[in-house]
């Protein structure tokens, strides 16, 4: 075991641990995108910084590896800093849609960007539109939405075996598509609508039906 310690508490965690694995383990909360406990580590997003003692800025605590002895500070003024930046960056582009959007209630970008974020922005530019997709009857795209945290292209890769989805372009023309244009074929296109960390893949036919809370749990009979 390696031995880390987190806002002065030490726990100890296997090697090969990530430094956001051993904050979970010590009972922190770190905010994050792109990480998935069953996906592979993109390290995207960079909303899961933290800092590191005696390192020379925050680093990503998705793709950090542990060592022994090694300080982390998840709460600092630079810690902070770098996360509200990292959210105005993320919705520079996002629509400001969440009454109309599925997910609301529900979203990841919602509930972070009000508890991380600042809630103004010092950018002007125009926002940039990413035409729909239709990946079939499961799934409904509002691809102007998504922030290319690419769960969903490494999801149908490594867990549903078929790499329908995937980056194309480069920069502010990048977007998430499928690269010939087609529907999903995999039996488990419908999970995307779970995995999305925001509105960008919302259940197709329950689209404009109910918000998340309004629907009851029915148990099956035994």
């Amino acid at each position: 075991m390696v031995r880390v310690i987190v806002d002065g508490t030490p726990v100890d965690v296997p090697p090969g641990f990530s430094a956001l694995q051993a904050c979970e383990a010590a009972g922190k909360e770190i905010p994050r995108f792109c990480y998935h406990e069953r996906l592979s580590v993109a390290g995207n997003c960079r909303m899961c910084l933290v800092q590191v003692v005696r390192a020379p800025k925050p680093v990503a605590s998705c793709g950090f590896p542990v060592s022994e002895g090694m300080e982390i500070l998840t709460d600092t003024e630079v810690v902070r800093r770098a996360r509200r930046a990292v959210m105005e960056f993320l919705l520079i582009n996002h629509p400001l849609d969440c009454p109309i959007c599925d997910q609301g209630g529900e979203c990841d970008l919602q509930d972070q960007a009000y508890g991380y974020g600042s809630g103004v922005s010092r950018y002007q530019e125009a926002k940039r539109a990413v035409t729909d997709k239709d990946l079939g009857p499961l799934v409904k795209t509002v691809m102007t939405r998504c922030i290319q945290c690419t769960r969903c292209v490494r999801f149908t890769t490594e867990v549903a075996g078929t790499p329908e989805l995937g980056m194309v372009s480069r920069g502010e023309n990048a977007e998430i598509t499928t690269y010939v244009e087609k529907a999903l074929t995999s039996e488990l296109s419908g999970n995307l609508i779970d995995i999305c960390p925001v509105g960008a893949l919302t259940s197709k036919p329950a689209a404009f039906h109910a918000r998340s809370w309004e629907y009851k749990k029915l148990t099956a009979l035994m």
